[in-house]
């Protein structure tokens, strides 16, 4: 059997109006990828040890966990109105 080959540390690099969210998407991140280690960088999302065929792939969800946090920040003090206003007395 070959030993398994790994990336020693791969950058995914997030757009500049985009970084602001990638802390908030880490934790979502390690969540889904307990087997690797993330942490942010000033070019993006950076990952220890990742299999060279899981890159594209670790890529997609690592955009869309960025964009989600995007849009859960951009969209929660409409949600706290809304509660706000459903619940008021």
């Amino acid at each position: 059997m070959g030993a398994a080959r790994f990336l020693g540390r791969a950058t995914i690099e997030i757009p500049q109006d985009f970084q602001r969210f990638v802390e908030g998407a880490l934790m979502r991140l390690q969540v889904q990828y307990p087997s690797l280690r993330f942490s942010a960088s000033s070019q993006g999302v950076a990952v220890e040890e990742l299999p060279p065929d899981r890159l594209d792939d670790l890529r997609k969800n690592v955009l869309h966990a960025i964009y989600r946090e995007k849009i859960y920040l951009e969209t929660l003090p409409l949600r706290h109105a809304l509660i706000g206003a459903v619940t008021a007395r």
